[in-house]
């Protein structure tokens, strides 16, 4: 077996699964947010938590999304599309806007790029923070 064909087979385990209901119970938590979450329930370190996190993007059961340059945050969603993120709160949204895979392709045409994917992150206020605008 060629190396590109090996796949790790990782067992399930309790903590991947508190992480990943953490997720979908939260809208694009932060690693810290998932772990103080967990951590209200039961305990776990945060390296648990992150190690976890990133066998979940590997798997592909989960996507990061960076949106803000600081703070990587993870989404249930794994379907190409787009987010909105509040640049005063942090919180991310997706977006109410259908996924346009043909962005890429045009791109493709007019540069040197073999385009694989593209994120779109929308910034500005959301409707809390635009209304407690000062």
């Amino acid at each position: 077996m060629n190396e590109d064909m090996k796949q790790i087979v990782r067992r399930p385990t309790s903590q991947r699964q508190m992480v990943l209901t953490s997720i979908c119970q939260n809208n694009h938590p932060s690693a810290r947010e998932i772990y103080e979450a967990i951590t209200r329930k039961v305990r776990m370190s945060f390296g648990t938590v992150y190690r976890n996190l990133q066998i979940l993007v590997e798997e592909k059961e989960i996507t990061c999304v960076q949106a803000d340059p600081e703070v990587m945050r993870y989404d249930k969603r794994t379907d190409p599309h787009y987010h909105l993120h509040c640049r005063k709160c942090g919180k991310v949204f997706d977006a109410p806007l259908q996924y346009h895979a043909d962005i890429g392709k045009e791109l493709a045409k007019t540069s040197d790029f073999i385009i694989e994917s593209h994120t779109i992150v929308f910034e500005g206020l959301c409707r809390k923070c635009a209304g407690n605008k000062a």
